[in-house]
């Protein structure tokens, strides 16, 4: 029987552009109030994009942070998974860009599109890649412009999401001496295009004068039924760790930054205490992909990834899509 390499992870980065877009400026475009916003959602502001930044220019700076952290060089990088759904462009794949950016001469690359859950299945894929011996050493980048792609005249989306990226970089645990891969979820209950979506631009519906004016380019949200799924499946995945391991190991969960409202509710049900959460959504919103990484090395800095305990990332979304990674610090 194939012995399995243990994984760890090595490195951690995050970049956010400098451009804040306050719930007082949301006041301005539709009709709402930092106090509606705030008591909903628990987000203060978010950051978006300068015009000339695209998705691989803030996933790159993230890489590089990630990377030094890690102390390596791009060139021992066997692959980049990035992780997003407003890459670039449709293809190539923003992998291949950022690795060109990066200088990572020896590395594979392909994009990852599993909306907010993304960061967490992009790492699983890595580690499993690790652990068979196919790579060395992958680096996961999680990265958004949903600005992009927000109806600035729909306070359904655009109220909730944001702008910024965050890495990773995995390596054999013996490499990387902290971050152990335990394992981790990844599921879906399927289709959904209704409840949260981007419409168009796909083959079910191409790009047509039709779309554009519809504005079915734009992303498309019932939040209702998304609080709900939300609600049971944070639930659900963190019971999960308790049964297995016990409450006492866990060290942090460190969440998809969904809204602070279903982080509440979902601990409300566990019978846990918030501080056992790592929340940053009050700054940044809802980064899709980029919101596990980006809060991640946050907790780290934060000095709230306690040595020889769990880090719980649960993590849901489009196409009803869920599951969490699991490590040990």
């Amino acid at each position: 029987m194939t012995t399995l390499i243990p994984v760890g992870m090595a490195g951690l980065g995050r970049y956010v552009p400098e451009r804040r877009l306050t719930n007082q400026d949301l006041e301005k475009l539709v009709d709402t109030s930092d106090d509606w916003i705030v008591q909903r959602t628990g987000i203060r502001e978010r950051r978006i994009a300068a015009p000339d930044q695209v998705t691989s220019t803030l996933a790159l700076n993230a890489a590089r942070l990630a990377l030094a952290d890690a102390r390596m060089e791009p060139d021992e990088i066997d692959l980049v998974i990035c992780a997003t759904v407003t890459g670039d462009q449709p293809f190539p794949a923003t992998a291949c860009r950022l690795g060109l950016d990066l200088g990572c001469k020896r590395a594979g690359g392909f994009d990852l599109g599993a909306a907010c859950s993304g960061f967490v299945f992009s790492s699983q894929v890595a580690a499993g890649m690790i652990q068979s011996g196919q790579a060395k050493n992958i680096l996961v980048v999680g990265a958004e412009i949903l600005s992009r792609i927000l109806d600035y005249s729909d306070r359904n989306t655009c109220e909730l999401f944001g702008d910024g990226a965050g890495a990773a970089v995995y390596t054999s645990l013996e490499r990387a001496g902290r971050g152990e891969f335990l394992g981790g979820s990844i599921g879906m209950e399927g289709g959904a295009e209704g409840i949260l979506a981007q419409p168009a631009g796909g083959s079910r519906h191409p790009a047509t004068a039709s779309t554009v004016e519809q504005k079915l380019h734009y992303m498309k949200m019932g939040g209702t039924k998304v609080f709900r799924f939300a609600v049971r499946v944070f639930a659900e995945l963190v019971q999960g760790v308790i049964d297995k391991y016990g409450r006492d190991q866990i060290g942090v969960i460190v969440p998809h930054q969904v809204n602070q409202r279903i982080i509440e509710s979902a601990m409300e049900q566990l019978s846990m205490p918030m501080d056992s959460v790592f929340c940053n959504i009050d700054r940044y919103g809802n980064t899709s992909a980029a919101s596990v990484p980006i809060a991640l090395r946050e907790a780290l800095e934060a000095g709230r990834l306690q040595k020889g305990k769990l880090v719980v990332m649960p993590a849901f979304g489009a196409g009803m899509a869920w599951g969490h990674l699991l490590l040990r610090w």
